[in-house]
Order: structure tokens, then C-alpha cells, then sequence
């Protein structure tokens, strides 16, 4: 069986005109989380909205009935809760076994495996409260666009296919044959490997079709390949691991969603050691940072004592139950670090779904402020473990307030942590490094890597890119989602000092809930992280490192199209900078700038709030708020093109023109 979806009339010609009809077919849980992928795709590019009728069999009928009644339609664009709304019910439904609840429940009537499915399909649809008065028909036990009238002609549909004609990135056409293609179509309890592999397949297949019919959609800053919901599951020997046994069939079905096999034992805990700790210090790594870079690697500290006037960060449930604040109204429980754990200290149950809230106002002001405290400036968490050859890796986990990529208002979200790690030799000496980010991870051998004396060798130079923090082992650019990682070298370059943590504690480690309260929304976006606990790399980074992409020199350099270098002059007016900026044409390999990030500068090396703005025209102005109680000496000038490429970094001191600085 080849689970597939529709959509029907869609023409490169006659995007914008004529009734969409969407078919989703079977069957069991794996058409649902392949759908879901296709569809989270869809809806990211704002098609949804345009549908006029939708039809379902099987198990493409149990993601219908959550698009029936989780979605208010009518559909404007991109429904902007589609996570929560429709993503995440359908992850969980898919980890339960509804085959054998089913057939508990009631006689079974008959009908096969898509009876029952549609069956369960329309139960699930009306408990919801059924679909909305103004929304696409939802025709339910479709058997065929053209008997259920929801297409006339099938070479005029856009289709998605679990064995694609069309190629799709991520997945080779012999993984999909032999893996995610025999994954069992039942309604048992899928794991977290079914589902993340097959809603990302589902994903990179529509998208691939969307491209063929040149249907994508862009505005703004051209964004890049799309990334699939789980990046984490891209590996093809982790797939191939993960699923090899995804295929077989019970009587009764799985009960419990699988586990991979070895989970447990990778799973179990390290005590740390003096030995451990004065490694991990030895060879914690040093940071070099970007010139227009606002926020630092900090304590955890910084998110759980923020209070500015009569705003302050708190900690609340999913629904948006208050738990703790740090200035706490009567009866409220104090927020602090040490009130986190895997229990809370007023007694409370910690959950997954718990999260930190930042406060609000400028992001940039608050982490420069945040850090203001003593001890809370410039650290890093060390924590050691053995893989299970016995090698020795010594993780190093950053913490940043808040991210924001390039500085240009893209994936910004509250929190954010980054990692990189060593393993050691024989000798106690590195031999290789793994530099985490978002869409992977890359490798290097030590002698690959750069390196700086401390007075006690040499250790790692890690730069983190403007914004987005993703470490990265040059400065430069660097391709990645939505717009391109960048770090131009020109910041200071410090090392911060080392806290131990490890699988015992400190109890914060413990805490399984989101360090800040966003969620992501769109495919430029991302949810505020968890903490290095729950991330995989903590139990296993040799996985990690042996999936990661092997660094090759040169991988970092400048990107495509980036702006012409700007002519900027800055002059101060009491508490404000006031910059006037003027491009020129842009030459050959050059492109249109689209967006200025901007900050002012002293003779320190303390980070200072950054702004980003649209450039409208090639000539122009703004200014800049001066904080007080800072020697302010002048601004900090960087322009980003429409393809997201950054341009050198200008520095204007006051009363002069800027002089570009290489990057």
C-alpha cells in the first residue's frame, strides 16, 4: 500500500483562481503522520485557507477530522496554531493504540482497517465539536477523487506520494523503499522514531512537489530550503536503526509506542568527579564573538531574577497557570534558580510542558541588564561522560538569553541553548570536536579546529553566529535555515568560566520544562529549548558526532549576493545616535539591501542593545537609544541583502564617517 495525498487543480497557471479540493488517503497511523508532515508544509506556504472541499479515507480520515474541528475556518493565510491546534493532538493520537481501544470499546462491525479507522475518524471530529459553519466541505470514506467529485482530472492535482517520483531532500530513494515505505498502516502506537520520520518524509515530499510546479511562495528575505519538523531525524543510519523492526504486525498491536533498542542503556547516569571537573576546566573552550552580537553566554540565573519596574519574568503551566515569579504577588511563590527541579521547591509537580516567560520589552535591553549581576556574566556548563567505547567527551553548554537570528527579527524566540563538545585520547588530550546547531552538527579533528593559549595550553575557539548563537569553528558566513548563520570575528573574544553540572544535579538540570514561553509558529520560527538533559546528545554525543557533517576547510565564507558596503555617519544628540546611512548601486555579485542592524559601542568590551530595521531607499536615517551610565564612543553598522547575506561591518565614531571593517 502507498499512502498518498492530493490536491486537486492546483496549476502553476491557475495558482490563484479555482477551488482546491485536498484528498488525504490511507491508511492507519502512518498516512496520518505523513499527511501531517504535507500538510504542516502546506499551511506554512498558506494554502490551507484556499480549500474548498476535503475528502479523506482510512487513516487520512483521523488528520481530516482534526483539520475539521481544530481549525477556524475560514483560514486567512497561515494558521499560526497549527502546532498546537493540529500537530501536536495528532502526535499524540498516533501514540496510542486506537485499534485495540476500538475493538474493546464496541463489537466491531466490520468494514476492514479503513472502516474502522473512519469510524473512529467521525467519533473523534464530533467530540471536537465538529467542523465550523464556514469551512471546506469534509467528505468522510472518500474512495476516489473522481466518485466523491473532489477533482476532474488527476494530471492536474498536485500529489505526494510515500514513494515520490519527484526527489525529495532528506531521504534516499532506497531508505524510503526499504524503511519508512514498509512502516506498518495500522492503528497501533507509533514511537517517537515513526513519527518524526515519517512527518518529516511527508514534509520534504510536498515541498519537493510544490517546488516542481513552482507553487513556493517567498516575501520579504528569500528564505532558504525549508526544514523538516524533526532535524534530529535525518540521519539514514539512524532511521534505518530506529525503524527495523517498524514493519512487523501483532493481534492485538503495540500498546505502547517502541523504544529504540539501547535507549535504556544510554540512558543511564554518570556521577561526576574532581577529575572530571578540572578536565572539563582545562579545556573549556573560548568565544569569540561578533561585533553586533547583544547577547552573551550567561548563567541560567539571568531568566529566573529578571525584574524591571513592574514587569518580571515568571514560571507557569502550558495553559497559562502561574507557579512562581520573581517579584511575587501575595500567595505566589517566588521564582528563583533554586527553585526549579524535577519537583518544585513549594512541592509542586515540575511538567514537560511548564515553562519560563520572559517579561517582555526589548529582549537586547533585558539580557544586557540580566547580566548586570554579579556572577551571572560569561559562563559555561561543563559536564563529562563515557561513550559506551569508553571514549571521554567533554560537553560545554551555553546559555543565551534570547535568540534572534542574523539580528534581523527572524526565529526569535525566549532562551536559547547551544553546545559544543571534545572527545579526549588516551592522553587526556582532545582529538575531535562536534559543533551542534539547529539543522545538524559538524565535525572536526582537533587539528581542524581553532585554537588559542590560555596560560594552561591551547584550547578551542568557538564563534558563535550574530543572533542565532549557533556555534560555528570559523568566523564567516555559513549556509543554514531561513537565513544564513554569521559571525564577522570583530567582537571580543572571552572565556567564561566553567560551572560543573551533570546527571545528578544541579537540580535545575532536572526541570523538564522550556527555558521561555515561545512556540513556534511558522517554518522560520522555533520553540524556546529544553534544558541539555533532554536532548539526545546528553546521553550519546558519540551519536551526535558520528552524524554530524565533517568540516571541510572553506565551508565558511561569504555568502551569495551580500549588500554594497554603506557610507554611514553618526552624530549624538543628548541620549540619542542619530546615523545617516547612503548604498550605493550594487555591482556585480552584489545585492539589494533589505535590512541595517545597528548598535552603539564603547571602549569596553560589554555587549550593548542591537536594532534591526528596513532599509527603505538606498539612502537614509535612524536613531539609536543611548543607555545611560556607558562612555558611549559610537555605532556599529551591519546591512543584510534580500537573500539574507550579510555585508561587512561599518564602525562610525561619533562625528566621523565609519570605516568598514572586513567580516
Amino acid at each position: 500500500m502507498t499512502t498518498l495525498g492530493r490536491l486537486g487543480g492546483y496549476q502553476a497557471a491557475e495558482a490563484d483562481r479555482g477551488e482546491k479540493a485536498l484528498w488525504l488517503s490511507g491508511a492507519g497511523h502512518r498516512a496520518a503522520l505523513f499527511h501531517l508532515g504535507a500538510l504542516t508544509r502546506l499551511n506554512e506556504l498558506g494554502m490551507l485557507g484556499q480549500l474548498g472541499t476535503v475528502g479523506a479515507v482510512a487513516g487520512g480520515s483521523i488528520l481530516a477530522a482534526l483539520l475539521e474541528a481544530r481549525v477556524p475556518w475560514p483560514l486567512l493565510g497561515t494558521f499560526r496554531d497549527w502546532p498546537e491546534r493540529v500537530a501536536e493532538p495528532m502526535r499524540e493520537i498516533a501514540g496510542r493504540n486506537e485499534r485495540a481501544r476500538a475493538l474493546l470499546r464496541r463489537p466491531f462491525r466490520g468494514g476492514g482497517a479503513a472502516g474502522l479507522e473512519e469510524s473512529y475518524a467521525r467519533e473523534l471530529a464530533s467530540a471536537l465539536g465538529g467542523a465550523s459553519e464556514w469551512g471546506p466541505r469534509f467528505v468522510f470514506g472518500a474512495s476516489g477523487l473522481t466518485l466523491s467529485g473532489l477533482a476532474a482530472g488527476w494530471e492536474d492535482c498536485l500529489e505526494w506520494r510515500i514513494d515520490a517520483v519527484v526527489p525529495a531532500p532528506g531521504y534516499d530513494a532506497e531508505l524510503v523503499a526499504e524503511t519508512i515505505g514498509a512502516v506498518r498502516t495500522d492503528l497501533d502506537a507509533f514511537g517517537e522514531a515513526e513519527r518524526s520520520v515519517l512527518e518529516n518524509h511527508g514534509y520534504l515530499v510536498a515541498d519537493a512537489a510544490l517546488r516542481e510546479r513552482g507553487l513556493t511562495v517567498a516575501g520579504g528575505i528569500r528564505t532558504r530550503s525549508p526544514e523538516p519538523p524533526f532535524p534530529q531525524w535525518t540521519s539514514a543510519d539512524k532511521v534505518r536503526r530506529a525503524l527495523a523492526s517498524s514493519g512487523r504486525r501483532t493481534a492485538v498491536g503495540r500498546l505502547r509506542p517502541r523504544r529504540v533498542r539501547g535507549r535504556a542503556e544510554r540512558r543511564r547516569g554518570e556521577p561526576g568527579s574532581a577529575e572530571l571537573t578540572a578536565l572539563l576546566d582545562r579545556h573549556r573552550p573560548l568565544l569569540q564573538y561578533d561585533s553586533l552580537e547583544s547577547c552573551r553566554a550567561d548563567s541560567v540565573e539571568t531568566i529566573c531574577s529578571l525584574a524591571v519596574g513592574k514587569r518580571c519574568n515568571s514560571l507557569h503551566r502550558a495553559d497559562g497557570t502561574p507557579i512562581a515569579s520573581v517579584a511575587p504577588s501575595e500567595g505566589e511563590a517566588r521564582l528563583e534558580l533554586a527553585f526549579l527541579g524535577a519537583d518544585y521547591a513549594d512541592g509542586q509537580p515540575a511538567r514537560e510542558d511548564d515553562c519560563l516567560d520572559e517579561c517582555g520589552g526589548s529582549h537586547a535591553a533585558d539580557a544586557v541588564l540580566a547580566r548586570g549581576r554579579k556572577g551571572f556574566a560569561d559562563v559555561v556548563y561543563g559536564r563529562a561522560r563515557h561513550d559506551e567505547q569508553g571514549c571521554l567527551w567533554l560537553q560545554y553548554w551555553l546559555f543565551f538569553y534570547y535568540a534572534d537570528r542574523g539580528m534581523l527579527g527572524l526565529e526569535h524566540h525566549e532562551g536559547d541553548w547551544q553546545m559544543v563538545q571534545l572527545r579526549l585520547g588516551g592522553g587526556g588530550e582532545p582529538e575531535e570536536a562536534t559543533f551542534a546547531q539547529r539543522d545538524g552538527a559538524e565535525r572536526l579533528r582537533w587539528d581542524q579546529v581553532v585554537r588559542a593559549s590560555t596560560g594552561r595550553g591551547r584550547a578551542a575557539v568557538v564563534y558563535p553566529a550574530r543572533g542565532s548563537h549557533a556555534p560555528r569553528p570559523r568566523s564567516g558566513s555559513f549556509a543554514a535555515p531561513v537565513v544564513g548563520d554569521h559571525n564577522d570575528g570583530l567582537g571580543p573574544r572571552l572565556r567564561p568560566r566553567l560551572a560543573a553540572i551533570g546527571d545528578d544535579g544541579p537540580d535545575w538540570v532536572l526541570w523538564p520544562g522550556r527555558w521561555g514561553a515561545t512556540r513556534r509558529r511558522q517554518h522560520f520560527e522555533a520553540d524556546s529549548p529544553r534544558g541539555p538533559r533532554r536532548n539526545p546528545q546528553w546521553w550519546d554525543p558519540a551519536a551526535l558526532h558520528a552524524e554530524a557533517r565533517p568540516w571541510q576547510e572553506g565551508d565558511g565564507g561569504e555568502m551569495a549576493e551580500p549588500p554594497p558596503r554603506p557610507l554611514v555617519r553618526v552624530r549624538r544628540e543628548g541620549s540619542l545616535a542619530v546615523v545617516s546611512y547612503e548604498f550605493g548601486v550594487p555591482g556585480a555579485g552584489e545585492g539589494e539591501p533589505a535590512r541595517i542592524v545597528a548598535a552603539p559601542f564603547d571602549r569596553t568590551a560589554n555587549p550593548a542593545g542591537c536594532q534591526s530595521l528596513a532599509v527603505e531607499g538606498r539612502s537614509g536615517s535612524f536613531a539609536l537609544q543611548l543607555p545611560p551610565g556607558r562612555g558611549w564612543a559610537g555605532v556599529r553598522v551591519g546591512a543584510t541583502s534580500a537573500a539574507g547575506a550579510p555585508g561587512g561591518t561599518v564602525a562610525a565614531a561619533f562625528g566621523r564617517e565609519g570605516e568598514e571593517r572586513a567580516g
